[in-house]
């Protein structure tokens, strides 16, 4: 049983825009003091309440919560969080539609076993990116880290992408939060690797040139065995970073192309100036906007974006999984 009052921080402040808490726990105690009080609270407020977490964790609640459990939405983890941007659209889609004017609460567990490097890396970047991209956004959200499952690296991330922690059933400010923009160029400090000598290549200049540029890829990721409707999001990408290039990046580009294990990858190097806004494509568009958003549905489409951009120019690498 859960015992004991509830932090400061819940019920006691006006809250008029987004608090995004990191909570790391090594044992079901540990993570039902930091997360009951959390649900009670929205309950007495009458707030929607979201739990994404594991299947564990949510009979976990369930038994904890009792009679009040049907109250709270459940959600599988293992779905919500497939990927870093998808995630953090759909978030953006939650609080943007609303629950009614009332404040949204989200519990998650995002999954960080079984990553890559790059991969581990965007998640950190996303988790960073939500107190900017959201920041006026009427929701508390706590992100929990099992850290006998994660790696220690990833636990350390967390003090640094969440401006507040619980700790021991309270919330207190993170002393080491980096802002997001300066997190976000730690991030990309480290140059890509170079594409194998094998990668096919394909320079374009002109806009009259991508029908041949997405046949091509077309071709090639139909050789590699990519799945039809992922092909298809994977080409639509690979146009809107081409389009970028020449109407924004210079007016040229030079593409690459070339698989790896269960992997196909494309890259598009422009000519251009760099990027002005260092956050591109990891934003949400505005509503309604319909032009400058390339990047940001080419992280849609595809399974990994990762971006170089200085003054000699942009890179901007395009993964995708094979079945």
């Amino acid at each position: 049983m859960i015992t004991g009052s509830l932090p400061e921080f819940h019920g006691t402040r006006d809250i008029s825009a987004l608090t995004h808490q990191g909570m790391l726990y090594g044992s079901e105690e540990e993570f039902l003091a930091g997360t009951v009080p959390f649900v009670r609270d929205g309950l007495e407020c009458g707030d929607p309440i979201w739990i994404v977490t594991t299947v564990r964790n949510a009979g976990w609640l369930r038994v904890a919560l009792g009679a009040e459990a049907p109250r709270v939405v459940f959600r599988d983890c293992s779905q919500w969080y497939r990927h870093p941007a998808r995630a953090l659209a759909a978030l953006h889609r939650a609080v943007r539609v609303g629950v009614g004017g009332q404040r949204l609460r989200m519990i998650g567990e995002p999954l960080w076993t079984a990553r890559t490097e790059p991969e581990s890396r965007e998640w950190a970047r996303c988790e960073s990116v939500v107190n900017v991209a959201l920041a006026s956004a009427n929701a508390s959200f706590v992100c929990t880290y099992d850290t006998r499952v994660v790696d220690p690296e990833v636990a350390a991330q967390v003090a640094r992408t969440h401006p507040e922690l619980v700790v021991d059933g309270g919330v207190r400010p993170s002393p080491s939060y980096s802002d997001p923009l300066l997190f976000n160029a730690e991030c990309d400090k480290s140059p890509l690797p170079e594409p194998p000598s094998s990668a096919l290549r394909l320079a374009f200049d002109r806009l009259d040139q991508l029908a041949a540029l997405r046949g091509f890829i077309t071709s090639y990721a139909t050789w590699a065995g990519a799945a039809p409707q992922s092909l298809e999001q994977f080409v639509q990408a690979i146009d809107e970073i081409a389009t970028n290039a020449i109407e924004h990046g210079g007016g040229s580009g030079v593409l690459r192309v070339w698989t790896g294990l269960q992997t196909m990858s494309c890259e598009i190097r422009d000519t251009g100036t760099g990027l002005r806004d260092p956050l591109a494509g990891h934003l949400p568009p505005p509503p309604g906007r319909t032009g400058l958003c390339g990047l940001w549905l080419a992280r849609q489409f595809c399974d990994l974006v990762e971006v170089r951009s200085d003054s000699a120019g942009t890179t901007v690498r395009l993964h995708l999984t094979l079945p």
